[in-house]
Parts: structure tokens; sequence; C-alpha cells
């Protein structure tokens, strides 16, 4: 039996009005996977509804908050098939109303269908995950109380419900809670959302409602939707205007394992969390991704889902100050997956220990529901292509290893889930970044840069002044990192990590690496103003030698002062690197459009040039991040003595676009 909750700034919301979103006992849908986790936290002391210090009360959503995403035709037509059948006027008039809103709102296609009291236990759903939303960000919405006392984590086990579109219903989704929440706290707060889908189906509803906002990014793992509802999650589906770079998805193909989505779930997040710095983590928590569920092809066990919570968690405490809001979501194998999982992810949010054995008095009470649709069970496991099942009722809260077999085609399946991954983090994540957040761990051709460009021993550091109307900044080369942490960032200074504490320590890390170069110019009482970056070339280019990407960034705060010209010029000017192969790639997605005021085209021609004063050309690629725009540019500056098969290697490299070979 588990002790009272370790963290008291944890909270699980939950009303048993909830139970009331059930779609019917022939629909996979059902509140019983609700009831049977709410008994199983109960059972094993994890949670009790009856202490305040780990609830949270909460309310429906009102129509106005409804109405930050839905339609008002939309939320009207909800509330009118709310409505009992025997509460109707004439029978035969009202029902083909009826069935024309259901027909136009979502509600006539069988996965959704519409249910008496579904405005009020929606609309009840939706409040709650607002208000869980709005209490960590400290809005009047939520429970008011000194900071310090306020709840940091949330569970909110009903909600998730991410495939409501703004006009209609989708996919066992009647409000888009999440969308709703988010949408308040951009409206009452300025801050930056990270909403994380583990859902095995991709969030498309959450996605659709903020393709557009750079104040959100999405991010989705998923099976692909090549063969499971929505059919939607690319991973060129990046948002729209201010937006694109900000919707991320990873589609996994189906009959992932554990390895394959723990390697690329941690070699994508971080990284992308640095960069996009948010001030609150929400995650949907569905585990039909579990090798169990019978509506999906993924092959996960509680090791991997364990591992997406952690994670999640690590992430809010690293850059959000903990701030994390987690939602239930899908999962129909509501008896012996659903109510295992969410009670780990709430052991793990609220700092208590996992029992090892589950309670015996809740098997005795849930095995009997779930032996009678065992057998339902096991034909949909066959129709699903899942060739193994266990037919047994669990007795821990882990899975056991013995219980899921190896995939056959578990590394074929594994390279194409690493390639996917390999291709998101080219095109998100800046180089700077990925050197700090290495995917995989190997060894460069090179095995020190500083030794390579410092033949015999030379002396590395290099200085010189630069003077601008504004004060004398110091250009400085290859800079310790003892340097780099006595410095401090400028607050212009953020195009990599956001913000300037953040990108301070990524600076420090890429001093610390043997493999990267890190140029800095800084004024005179310490400020970073301007940054260059000579990093190894990976993933596109691996196979290659002496090949390194160039990245420069000055803070917006010193723009139009020369400064840009001179750290770049200084920062290149080693006779050494004319044995090297150069290459800039400027991908608009990562660039201060807003901030210049310019237009992508006009950014574009400013960094070639830029680039073109440092002997740059301009080349034309097939190399699959530069022709997803028609902005985007790759830069090359091939030194004087690479020899010409390695040149023409590289040539021909970018031109014929070869697979990704890895992270």
């Amino acid at each position: 039996m588990s002790s009272t909750p370790a963290h008291t700034r944890a909270r699980l919301i939950f009303d048993a009005c909830e139970l009331q979103y059930d779609f019917g006992h022939d629909h996979p849908f059902q509140a019983r996977r609700l009831a049977a986790l709410i008994d199983l936290l109960e059972s094993s002391g994890l949670w009790h509804s009856g202490d305040e210090r780990h609830s949270l009360p909460f309310r429906p959503a009102s129509i106005e908050e409804l109405s930050l995403i839905h339609l008002p035709e939309y939320i009207s037509a909800v509330q009118q098939l709310s409505m009992p059948e025997e509460n109707l006027g004439d029978p035969q008039e009202e029902q083909a109303k009826r069935a024309q809103l259901a027909r136009e709102y979502g509600f006539a296609e069988g996965d959704t269908p519409a249910i008496a009291g579904m405005y009020e236990v929606a609309a009840r759903i939706a409040g709650g995950t607002l208000v869980a939303l709005s209490t960590v960000m400290g809005l009047e919405e939520g429970e008011t109380g000194a900071p310090e006392e306020r709840p940091l984590h949330i569970f909110h086990p009903a909600g998730g419900l991410h495939h409501a579109w703004a006009e209609r219903a989708s996919g066992f989704c009647i409000y888009n809670d999440i969308a709703v929440a988010i949408s308040h706290v951009l409206r009452s707060s300025e801050a930056k959302v990270l909403y994380i889908d583990f859902d095995a189906h991709h969030g498309d509803g959450v996605q659709r409602a903020f393709y557009d906002e750079p104040r959100v990014m999405t991010i989705s793992l998923h099976e692909t939707g090549r063969y499971l509802f929505p059919g939607t999650g690319d991973v060129l589906e990046l948002g729209n205007g201010l937006g694109r770079g900000y919707s991320v998805n990873l589609p996994l193909a189906p009959f992932t394992e554990d390895d394959s989505y723990i390697e690329v779930m941690n070699a994508l997040l971080p990284p992308l969390v640095m960069s996009f710095a948010p001030d609150v983590i929400i995650s949907q928590h569905g585990c039909d991704t579990h090798a169990w569920d019978p509506l999906t092809h993924l092959e996960l066990t509680t090791r991997s889902i364990q591992a997406q919570v952690r994670c999640a968690h690590r992430l809010a405490h690293t850059y959000c100050h903990g701030r994390w809001v987690a939602l239930g979501g899908g999962g129909y194998d509501q008896f012996r997956v659903v109510p295992r999982v969410w009670s780990m992810l709430w052991a793990e949010m609220s700092g208590q220990a996992l029992p090892v054995q589950l309670p015996e008095q809740w098997i005795e009470r849930w095995r009997p529901a779930w032996e009678a649709v065992k057998e339902q069970e096991v034909l949909e496991q066959e129709l699903a292509g899942k060739t193994f099942f266990f037919a047994d009722f669990p007795t821990t809260f882990e899975d056991q290893a013995e219980h899921f077999p190896t995939q056959p085609r578990r590394w074929s399946i594994s390279l194409e889930n690493r390639r996917t991954a390999a291709m998101l983090r080219q095109i998100l994540v800046p180089s700077p970044i990925r050197k700090v957040f290495s995917a995989v761990q190997r060894q460069s051709p090179l095995t020190d840069l500083y030794d390579l460009l410092h033949p015999g021993g030379a002396h590395a550091e290099q200085s010189e002044v630069f003077e601008t109307p504004k004060e004398s900044i110091l250009l400085r080369n290859f800079c310790p990192p003892s340097l780099v942490e006595r410095l401090t960032v400028d607050s212009g200074l953020h195009a990599f990590a956001r913000l300037p504490e953040r990108e301070h320590q990524l600076l420090v890390d890429i001093a610390r690496s043997p493999d990267c170069a890190l140029t800095l110019a800084h004024t005179s009482a310490g400020a970073i103003v301007g940054e260059v970056t000579l990093t190894f070339g990976d993933d596109w280019w691996e196979g290659l030698e002496n090949i390194y990407e160039v990245t420069i960034e000055v803070s917006s705060n010193w723009r139009e002062l020369g400064l840009a010209r001179k750290l770049l010029a200084f920062a290149l000017e080693l006779e050494t690197l004319e044995d090297m192969i150069l290459f800039a790639m400027g991908l608009s997605w990562h660039w201060d459009l807003e901030g210049m005021g310019i237009t992508p085209r006009r950014y574009r021609e400013m960094i070639r040039q830029l680039f073109s004063s440092q002997g740059f050309t301009e080349y034309a690629t097939t190399e699959p991040n530069i022709n997803l725009e028609p902005a985007n540019i790759l830069l090359v500056r091939i030194g004087k003595r690479v020899d010409q098969y390695v040149a023409n290697r590289f040539l021909q490299r970018i031109s014929s676009s070869p697979q990704l070979t890895g992270l």
C-alpha cells in the first residue's frame, strides 16, 4: 500500500458525471475504463477521491469558452442533439431534424453517435482541462493561491479529446477540451504552450486549431496515417504562415516496439522543447499505443509508455518550472491496459512509488468484466494483424517481458522510424542544438576540431576589437567553456534556444564539444551579442569527409552595425579552413521575419550577400529540407586545398538527395 503522495503540488481531477461520456457497450469508447482507473487508484492507495489535498474542483466550460474553438452553430447542434427524444415535440418532424443535424455535424458516421446529455458532460470535460491549465499558469479561472503553493502538475484522465474540429465531432470526440484550454491561455496571457500527443492516433483536431499559431507547438507521435484514422499527421505537415515549423509529426511504422519508440522520442523531444522554450506543457497520454490495444497496430508495453511520462515530467521541470497538465485520451483495452497505465502516470506525477502487484480485490472486481469481452478482443487483435495475444488478466502494474514476443521485422521498422526522426531533426532543430542533443553517440571522423585547425599545437584563441557606433565589441574564437560560463547573453540573442538563459547553456555545451568551434562577439561588460558556430556536418552529409556547417546569429539589439559580416569574417579567417568544405543552410522557418520586418525573399537575399562576402556560393540542391520552401537556400565554400575527388563527391551528394542514413 502506498503512502500519501510525496508531491503535494500534484492534483488529479475527476467527477463522477464524467462517467456519462459513454457511447454504449457496443462502442470502443466506454466509461468503464475510467471507473476501473479510479477504482485501481483508490484500491492501491495512490489517490482518494475524498482527499482535497490532491484533488481539484472544476466546472463546465461556458459557451463563451467553448466558442474560443468551436463554431456557435456547432455548439447549438450539440445542445439540441443532447436532448432526450422523449422531450421532443412531433416525433417524426423532430427525428428528421435531428438526423439532418447529425449528418451535418459529424454524429451520423458511427464513431461519434449523439447521446443524451452529451452537451453537459462534454462541456464538463472541457471545463476540467481549462481549469487545470489555468491553475498551473496562475490564471484566475484556476485554483488561486500563493505561487509557491499553486499546483504544478495536474492529471485529468477524462480529458484528451483531440479529434474534435471547430465545426464537427470526430473520432469519439465532441468538444476539443485541449484546444479550448490552450486558446484560453493564449487569450489570457502571453504564454507559449507546448502540446505533446502520445496517442496512437494523430492529434489532428489540436493541430488544426493552431496550425498558424507560433505560440503553440504541437508534437504528435503516432502510428502512421497510411493505415489508421484519421489519416493525417505526415512529416511535412509543418504549420502555416507564422506557425510554420510549430506543427511536428512523427508518424511511426506499424508494429513499432519499445526500443525504437524510446530512441526516436528521446532524439526528437528534448531539442525541440529547448528550441521552442514553452511556458507550460500539456500532454495527451492515449494508451492505445499498447500492444494489447484492439484498434491500433503499435506494439508498445508499459516500459515505453512509462518512458513517455518520465520524459514529459523531466521536460516540464527543465524548461517550464514544472508546469505540466497531463490528460487521458485513447485506449481501448479498457480493463487490462488503461487503468494500469494511467495509474503509472499519476504515480510519476505525484512522486509515489508504484506498487508491484495489482490489488487482489481490484482484480476480482474487474477480471470478470474483461472475460466477458475477451473473445471479441481476440478477434479484433487478429483483424488488426497482431499475431500474438496474451489471453489472460495481468496481476502486476508493469508488463512482463515474456508476454511480448519480439517482432520479426523489428530491424527494418526501427530503421524506418530512425529515418523519419532524422528528417524531422534536420528540418526543425537548429544545427547547434542538434549537436548538443546528439541522437546517436558516434565518433566523428575528426576526433578534435581544435587539433585539426591548429596543427603543431599552435595557440588557439584569437581576439580582435571591432568598433561600432554603440561601443567596442571584442571578437574571440575557439572560446573555451570556462570563458562562456563567465559571460552572459544579450536579451536579443535567442534564435536557437528562444530564451537568453537557455541560449547561454547551449553555447556552454557547444564550447565543450571537441567537434565544434565557437566564435563570440561580446561587450566589455561580458554580454554576448553575436555567435558563429562551426559544427561537423551530420545526418544528410554522413559519409563525406571534412564537411562542416556554419551558423551565425547576431542579437536583435545589435543589428545594422556591420557586426554580422565582421564576425563571420573573423570566424572563418583561419588558413586551415581551406582544407574543408563549409556550408550554410538557410531554412525560412528559423528566420526572425517578424523582428526584422522583412519578407522571406528579402531575408534570403540578406543571407546570400552575407555569406557571399566570405566566398560562399549558392548551389541548387535536391536536399529535402532546402526544397520544402522556395526561400530556403544552400550556400557552400569549397576550400582551395580540398581534393577534387572529395569535392566531386560533395557536389554529387547535393544533387542526388539520398535517404537520410540515420540520426
